[in-house]
C-alpha cells in the first residue's frame, strides 16, 4: 500500500523532534518518495525477462527470415549474372572463332596462291 503524503509529513515532523532536522533529512533522502511497492520484485524480474526473451526470439526470427529471403535474392541475381556472361563469353568465342577461320582461310588462300605458280614453273 503506498504512502500519502500526509503520512510521508507526519514521519517527517516526528522524526526531526526525536532524531533532530538535519538526521531526518538524511535518512527521508534515503527512502523512497513512492513506497517499497514501486520497487522491483524478482517476480518482476522473471516477468521482464520472459518478455524480453520471447521479443529477441521473435526478432531472431524475423532476422532469420529476412536473410533467408537476402540470400535467395542474391542467388537468383547470381544466377541471372552467371547466365549473361556464359551468354557474352558464348558469342565472344564465336567471333573469335570465325575470325581465325577466316584468317586461317586467308592464309591458306595466299599460300596456295604462291604456291601454284611456282609448282606451274618448275
Amino acid at each position: 500500500m503506498p504512502v500519502t503524503e500526509i503520512q510521508r509529513t507526519e514521519l517527517v515532523n516526528r522524526l526531526v523532534k526525536v532524531i533532530g532536522e538535519e538526521h531526518a533529512e538524511t535518512l527521508m533522502q534515503c527512502t523512497f518518495p513512492d513506497g517499497r511497492d514501486q520497487l522491483a520484485t524478482k517476480d518482476d524480474l522473471r516477468t521482464l525477462e520472459t518478455n524480453l526473451r520471447a521479443e529477441f526470439a521473435e526478432f531472431k526470427s524475423e532476422i532469420r527470415t529476412e536473410l533467408a529471403e537476402f540470400k535467395s535474392e542474391i542467388r537468383t541475381e547470381f544466377a541471372e549474372f552467371k547466365s549473361e556472361i556464359r551468354t557474352e563469353l558464348r558469342t565472344e568465342i564465336a567471333k573469335l572463332t570465325r575470325y581465325v577461320a577466316f584468317m586461317l582461310v586467308g592464309f591458306m588462300i595466299t599460300l596456295w596462291a604462291t604456291m601454284i605458280p611456282i609448282a606451274i614453273a618448275t
